[in-house]
């Protein structure tokens, strides 16, 4: 049946799903779509200067008529529906070889080649058939492997490479040759159907494999983790230090290091940072997950941190505004070897590239005691949170309304809002000692 006998019976989303499926099970049946290529030479009449022309024309539609595919569609973008080829076709065939041609104009255009479309998921598994790696019950856990595990991201049906797949990607080429090369894979994939077919004895198959496998793993453990980072920044210089503000790699806080590739600790994580860590520990980069599409936190600046405020009026020390893995934050002085210098959160503050010397020792003043609770004699502190101010007491804790000016707050207002029902407790209470009671003693 006809999806248009069925406009007025089906719904808008039933009557596109049938529309779909009727499409794709006709075209299944019918004959592939003819394509006719006409190139054409033009040249002088030595042949010393040669222009070439191309273009198609669909002699057959086949299939088209009733199925167009719409993500070789995505894929080409408007590549066919503005495509000069298609205009030229006929003044083309129009030609025979030998005719001769004069110059009615010259028009100059400038014309950038384009790279080669991303992979779908589609293409990906055509050209994984193609090169015989894998089978089709493996294809969708290979797929899943590569996006679970964030080395590729699918935006509009088109896979984009993340920079943790990259580096996977050039760790295994630069250290495992032979084992990521498309034939191993493939002849690999050829060796199991023969061992299936009782061809092959899959004990020794097994043993060549692992003694080729394992001397590529014994190398490997004695590469340092320098190495490695060493490696991919030669491999992803431009796409590193690109997008740096100066062309320079000199640490702009020290002025003595060099900005390198490192990757952190325990692998979570990917920045460019000093080579004089931990003398000094600026990050000019973090690297994590889709860093080309993530969007900047709400009081993210256009600051170059580490930002000298300007020097504390009593210990001279500088007041730098710097950016940590949890924000922008206010340090009193430099990083020092066995000190950790006075640091309090800016995350409050939308504006941070706003901030002057005199809001900064403002907020350095805190936490700020406001004195001692009358009743046990502990003190009443003033912090600064993520959130806006609030007042702790030992373990109670209450914020401080956002209308109320906290230079004006006093030790009787404290004790007012940690009276109130609008209080929260940190931490565990301290285990009482158990006290166990006399047993009685009966009178004999």
């Amino acid at each position: 049946m006809f999806p248009s006998m069925l406009a007025g019976v089906l719904d808008e989303d039933a009557l596109k799903l049938y529309t779909l499926i009727w499409s794709r099970s006709v075209a299944c049946q019918m004959e592939p779509a003819i394509v006719e290529q006409l190139q054409v030479d033009i040249g002088n009449v030595s042949k010393s200067i040669i222009f070439r022309s191309s273009c198609s024309r669909v002699a057959f539609r086949g299939y088209q008529a009733v199925y167009q595919d719409v993500e070789t569609r995505v894929l080409r973008g408007k590549e066919d529906e503005e495509d000069p080829h298609q205009e030229a076709s006929g003044d083309l065939n129009s030609l025979k070889a030998g005719d001769a041609l004069s110059i009615a104009a010259v028009e100059s255009k400038q014309h950038f080649t384009q790279p080669p479309p991303r992979y779908s998921e589609a293409s990906l598994i055509k050209k994984l058939e193609e090169l015989g790696i894998g089978r089709p019950s493996t294809y969708a856990s290979t797929l899943k492997v590569l996006q679970d595990r964030k080395y590729v991201v699918t935006k509009s049906r088109v896979m984009y490479p993340e920079f943790r797949g990259r580096m996977v990607s050039a760790f295994l080429s630069n250290y495992f040759t032979e084992v990521t090369d498309y034939s191993f894979t493939a002849d690999m994939e050829t060796e199991l159907d023969n061992v299936s077919a009782g061809l092959t004895e899959w004990k020794g198959l097994l043993r060549d494999y692992w003694t080729r496998f394992s001397s590529y793993c014994s190398s490997t453990e004695t590469v340092h983790i320098h190495q490695v980072e060493k490696m991919l920044e030669k491999k992803f210089g431009d796409h590193l230090f690109g997008s740096l503000r100066s062309e320079s790699r000199t640490c702009p806080s020290c002025m003595e290091g060099t900005l390198i590739f490192k990757v952190s600790r325990y692998g979570a994580g990917y920045f460019i940072g000093c080579d004089q860590h931990p003398k000094c520990k600026y990050i000019a980069k973090t690297l994590l997950g889709d860093e080309e599409d993530e969007e900047p936190p709400q009081n993210a600046g256009t600051v170059e941190e580490p930002k000298v405020l300007g020097l504390h009026p009593i210990s001279k020390e500088k007041i730098l505004l710097k950016k940590g893995p949890y924000g922008f934050y206010i340090q009193l002085g430099e990083d020092k070897k066995d000190y950790i210098p006075k640091r309090t959160s800016v995350s409050h503050i939308k504006e941070v590239d706003a901030i002057t010397l005199e809001e900064a020792l403002k907020l350095l003043r805190y936490p700020l005691t406001l004195g001692d609770h009358p009743k046990d004699g502990h003190p009443i502190i003033l912090k600064l949170a993520k959130n806006g101010f609030n007042i702790r007491h030992r373990r109670t804790i209450a914020s401080v309304p956002k209308n109320v000016d906290p230079d004006e707050l006093t030790v009787e207002k404290a004790l007012e809002y940690l009276s109130s029902n609008d209080v929260r407790r940190s931490g565990r209470p301290k285990r009482q000692p158990k006290v166990e009671e006399p047993a009685a003693v009966e009178a004999t």
